[in-house]
């Protein structure tokens, strides 16, 4: 089994360059393509990762699996609900993916911020939908509730859960 850390970020740096692999495989579900440089810019979703060292009650951490930079993860309260804990964002590096560091890493973000949580995903995400149900079960023995809802703009599955 691999070492897998959840360090917490001090500057935004890291976390903005692997937002640009983050960003190209959400472009499957959200139709974004790159910018005329090859780039993918998605405003709104980066200023939000930027809050992450501005705002109160957010925390960004890096995952290492090994001691190699394996992805990200942002949690934060959720501003629309008192007292829970939103997973912002989350991601896994592909040449990672599928060896349970994903699992591990947000094992480590609930034991961190114990309490009520939401993960919130995007219908057409076949793999969130798959992954999420299952760690989440593997961190609580409670009710998990699923529930179709806006979020600014976008529709989305809400999964919310207890953690002890």
């Amino acid at each position: 089994m691999m070492n897998v850390q959840l360090i917490r970020a001090n500057n935004s740096r890291l976390i903005e360059n692997l937002f640009q692999y983050y960003i190209y495989d959400m472009s499957e579900f959200i139709g974004l393509q790159p910018t005329p440089e090859g780039t993918y810019l998605y405003d709104e979703a980066l200023n939000d990762v930027r809050e992450y060292w501005s705002l109160p009650e957010h925390y960004p951490y890096l995952i290492y699996a090994d001691k190699r930079l394996a992805g990200f993860c942002l949690v934060r309260k959720y501003p629309y609900e008192d007292n829970r804990y939103d997973m912002g964002q989350f991601f896994v590096l592909k040449a990672c993916k599928g060896r349970g560091i994903g699992r591990q890493a947000f094992k480590l973000a609930v034991e961190k911020h114990p309490g009520d949580w939401l993960v919130r995903m995007l219908p057409e995400n076949t793999p969130a939908q798959q992954f999420w149900p299952k760690v989440i079960a593997a961190v609580t023995a409670g009710e998990l509730v699923k529930s179709f809802e806006r979020y600014r703009s976008t529709e989305m599955d809400f999964l919310r859960f207890q953690v002890n």
